[in-house]
């Protein structure tokens, strides 16, 4: 059988670069699910948590994911943080003159089986007026508190 560049090149790849390429994706870190990826737990689960530096009396923000493996919605009602004097559910938003902004909304829907996602440009958690320096490298507390699953208390790391 005659080998013609293509099938040589070919060989070539299949043989050294394909292995290097598994090497390498299996070194990657753990990245948080999508929402189109099957669900399989029970509870609430919270994951991806951190927040942005502050000085004292500033504000921050915290962002997380959570996923919801029950067959039932639920609703996160409230936030509870020592390291602020207020802490607000936050939602991001367009105004008509194109122009961004912030707003509180009461309560946070979190689908039956499905991830909501708390980001930087989207929903996220306000700190406001921060009792204390958070600097990178501090962890706090939050606590959420859900309408189905109660109080739930997660360690927030700060990070740039």
């Amino acid at each position: 059988m005659k080998r013609t560049p293509f099938t040589f090149f070919a060989s070539l790849f299949a043989a050294l670069l394909l292995p290097a390429l598994f090497l390498i994706s299996g070194c990657e870190a753990e990245q948080p699910r999508t929402d189109a990826e099957m669900i399989d737990g029970d509870g609430i689960h919270i994951e991806g948590t951190w927040a942005r530096p502050a000085s004292e009396g500033r504000m921050s923000a915290a962002y997380f994911l959570i996923t919801n493996f029950e067959e039932e919605p639920d609703t996160l009602l409230s936030v509870e943080s020592d390291v602020a004097r207020l802490v607000e559910i936050h939602e991001s938003f367009e105004r008509e003159e194109g122009m961004m902004g912030m707003r509180e909304i009461p309560q946070l829907q979190i689908p039956a089986q499905s991830t909501v996602r708390l980001e930087q440009g989207g929903l996220h958690i306000m700190l406001i007026q921060v009792t204390r320096t958070l600097a990178d490298g501090d962890t706090f507390e939050l606590t959420l508190n859900f309408a189905g699953h109660g109080e739930k208390t997660i360690e927030i790391p700060v990070r740039l």
